[in-house]
């Protein structure tokens, strides 16, 4: 790793570690040792200043560049002072001190003083400026490590589901949809396991069929090196008794030790009706997947797998499939709000007129989102039309709403309010829907 250099290390910066008293020292030593060298080479003329060059400007020009403007004014000083003291003694020739030769001196110490502070002041922008973006260098290192060890962590917990439980349904019902066969069968069992992997990150799994709250003797599909289980494994035993997802580390974990069984989560195939058809038994899946949010998705999509594949079972009319859809699905909402606490939204237009009920309709179904369930009540299917929202709160069901009216009122130049009466009802664990979707529609016919 690079160690970050001082920036003091710079010579043209050690001035700032100087103390005064040595810069005045110095400046006064050299000069002084000048005007001694001049008195032991030239004792007739110790300041050179009958020569063509003013050799003590040499003197300034060295403090100048060492100390500064000051420092050389100072030396420059000293030398123009004594230099009028020794002709006043007559150790000088001539009779008075040339001014051009005292100009000179002073005049190359002071330029070189001035250029050296000059720079020194650029000096320290630039350090200040490296300063800084060191300082910030440092806090971005900081908060990147800190972005990363967060995000290695998020994408730890969320691996294997990075979708949402919307898409996570969306991707369910399309797929599961197109199953051959009824019921609970290999071709199905497979499917649900494939779905179960994806979201879960099964590692070692099995699907047993359930009949009259039995487990079948063989699972109908598995994944992994699955070994065959007792049919008397507690933990089977426990969620067949509860007809419920169970753990090792949820109603089993002050009892871990009294706990014989290789399983880690038994999760029944519970349809919205409270049958039982199957059960998922997980031998092994990642630690980070084990965890309540991603066995609460799990236990989601296998309420909603039971009923798909319960629905299949069940032989209707062709004219009422869309009517069946609906009841079915918001059967499954109801029992998702109940045990799960998940939201869900209802809403029921009533029209006058026919032709309105059809072009609301037409827009309601451009507008359709993957989860939204429409359909028309057998008996008043040309002036009701009900739409189920699951996964959406009272808020999701006002802005709905709210982009239905700007889209009816910009197709038709009409508000909605004013081609249907519209009347919602959020779904929860304590709301018996049923009844009140059977009162609204007497109501409204």
């Amino acid at each position: 790793m690079m160690k970050t250099p001082d920036v003091y290390s710079d010579p043209a910066l050690a001035s700032k570690q100087s103390p005064i008293w040595l810069k005045w020292f110095e400046t006064i030593a050299i000069t002084a040792l000048f005007i001694a060298l001049g008195f032991w080479n030239r004792p007739d003329d110790p300041l050179f200043i009958s020569d063509i060059f003013p050799w003590p400007a040499l003197v300034t020009l060295l403090a100048g560049l060492r100390y500064g403007f000051f420092m050389a004014l100072v030396s420059s000083t000293v030398i123009l002072v004594t230099a009028g003291l020794l002709l006043r003694a007559e150790l000088l020739p001539g009779d008075q001190l040339p001014y051009v030769w005292g100009l000179g001196v002073m005049a190359i110490g002071l330029l070189a003083g001035e250029f050296r502070d000059y720079w020194d002041r650029r000096i320290e922008k630039l350090v200040a400026a490296n300063q800084y973006r060191h300082t910030r260098l440092e806090e971005f290192t900081r908060n990147f490590y800190l972005l990363k060890v967060s995000h290695d962590r998020l994408e730890q917990q969320l691996a294997g589901s990075s979708s949402s439980l919307r898409e996570a349904l969306r991707r369910l019902y399309s797929e599961i949809s197109h199953a051959q066969g009824q019921g609970l069968n290999r071709e199905t069992g497979e499917l649900i396991m494939r779905l179960m992997v994806r979201y879960g990150q099964l590692q070692i799994a099995a699907i047993y069929a359930v009949e009259e709250d039995q487990l079948s003797d063989t699972p109908l599909t598995s994944i992994g090196n699955f070994q065959s289980i007792e049919t008397d494994d507690p933990l089977l035993t426990h969620a067949l008794q509860e007809q419920t997802l169970v753990s090792v580390h949820t109603e089993y974990r002050d009892n871990r030790d009294e706990l014989k069984t290789k399983l880690l989560l038994a999760l029944p195939l519970i349809d919205s009706t409270g049958v039982m058809i199957g059960m998922i038994a997980v031998e092994a899946m990642p630690f980070f997947s084990f965890q309540p949010k991603t066995l609460r998705l799990l236990a989601i999509l296998a309420g909603h797998m039971a009923d798909m594949i319960q629905e299949q079972t069940k032989i209707q009319e062709q004219s009422a499939s869309e009517w069946r859809q609906f009841k079915f699905q918001l059967a499954r909402v109801m029992s998702d709000a109940q045990n799960h606490e998940l939201p869900g939204s209802l809403v029921h237009l009533s029209f006058k007129d026919a032709t309105d009920a059809t072009r609301v309709i037409e827009r309601m179904q451009k507008m359709r989102r993957g989860l939204d369930v429409i359909a028309c009540p057998p008996e008043t299917s040309e002036t009701q039309v009900a739409i189920l929202m699951p996964l959406t709160d009272e808020l999701g069901c006002a802005a709905y709403l709210q982009r239905l009216a700007d889209d009816i009122r910009q197709q038709t130049g009409q508000s909605l309010e004013a081609l249907t009466r519209i009347r919602q009802q959020p779904i929860s664990g304590t709301t018996d829907i049923t009844q009140w979707l059977e009162r609204i529609r007497k109501e409204s016919a």
